[in-house]
């Protein structure tokens, strides 16, 4: 059940632990400018992996709406709702795990962006961005597997906008994942 392993993932990163602890791969990736949809997919999954609350609230909407839905599950109440705040602080709590935990989260190299007409004007649409979720805290793997679900991220721009070269950023307005 997908919403229970959301929510595992969730109380995973609640967790209490130690201190941060900054993880380095062979090179320091740098954020991406939040200039198109696909810039802040990039910088959401870099922000998750390095456990970066700071960051993964500059990714988010204030407005942020987050909805996981398991269509297969028998009781309707297995449906959870999140906002920027929870998602701030799910990472938050995946920052405070000791140095043992590692988080990874594949993104794949075709992230197509379209409009949907149901949609405010100057939305953009990327369905199904992300690839396996993995949070290993030593003794137990927490794993998502995104081959039965359908994820939909939506993002709003913010025009003008001084910061950006392109006079635009983008930000995660509602994000929709659905257990098939």
């Amino acid at each position: 059940m997908v919403v229970g392993v959301i929510a595992v993932l969730w109380l995973a990163g609640e967790g209490c632990g130690g201190k941060k602890e900054t993880i380095m791969g062979p090179a320091v990736l740098a954020y991406p400018a939040l200039t198109s949809p696909q810039a802040v997919i990039q910088a959401m999954v870099l922000a998750y992996v390095r456990r970066d609350a700071a960051e993964t609230g500059l990714v988010y909407d204030g407005a942020y709406q987050g909805l996981s839905v398991d269509l297969t599950a028998i009781s309707p109440n297995d449906t959870l709702a999140f906002t920027k705040a929870d998602e701030v602080a799910h990472v938050a709590g995946l920052g405070r795990l000791g140095g043992g935990t590692t988080v990874s989260c594949e993104l794949y190299p075709s992230l197509a962006r379209f409009r949907d007409g149901a949609d405010p004007p100057g939305w953009a649409t990327i369905q199904n961005p992300l690839g396996a979720i993995e949070v290993n805290d030593g003794p137990t793997t927490y794993h998502v597997d995104p081959s039965t679900l359908t994820m939909e991220f939506k993002f709003a721009p913010a025009t003008p906008d001084s910061t950006s070269p392109t006079d635009t950023t983008w930000k995660i307005v509602r994000w929709l994942e659905v257990k098939n």
